[in-house]
């Protein structure tokens, strides 16, 4: 079982440190946790608004994390408002988006790999024939893969 804060619930690491608490204690405060993908792409926006954002590794919490990590992305104490604030209005234009709000709801619907059959592809919207055999969109190639090889902050089907 993997032990965690007592303060925020981050897994400890192999040191006994908490990862989270240690940048906390920096000046740093924690605004997002997720893959890596996530995090670097919403610290890039950060930057561009000439915001100071930081990313690190969280040590594994399940054995899927190993492979998989989560991350978590900080920005200095003074900063925590405007980065809120603006990834909340990045957040709400791209909702306000009809194309970004139909991939949503294509990403909201459950996938039977097992079953197959004609599926939506979620991220692009094109329809194929799904199959265990052939898990991946012809037109971008997303693979809706077995949800053992899913990353933990995936939304996986089955």
């Amino acid at each position: 079982m993997t032990q965690l804060c007592n303060t925020c619930s981050t897994p400890i690491d192999a040191s006994g440190r908490c990862v989270t608490c240690d940048a906390v204690a920096e000046g740093l405060r924690p605004i997002g946790q997720s893959g890596f993908a996530s995090i670097r792409e919403m610290m890039s926006l950060l930057e561009g608004q000439g915001l100071s954002p930081e990313m690190e590794t969280v040590p594994p919490r399940r054995e899927e994390e190993k492979a998989h990590p989560l991350w978590n992305l900080y920005v200095p104490e003074a900063e925590v408002a405007r980065a809120r604030e603006f990834l909340r209005k990045d957040w709400a234009e791209l909702l306000g988006d009809p194309d970004a709000a139909a991939a949503a709801a294509r990403g909201e619907v459950d996938i039977d790999l097992e079953k197959g059959g004609e599926v939506d592809c979620p991220a692009c919207g094109h329809r194929f024939t799904l199959s265990a055999s052939a898990p991946e969109c012809p037109e971008c190639g997303l693979s809706l893969g077995v949800p053992a090889n899913a990353a933990p902050d995936e939304t996986t089907t089955s």
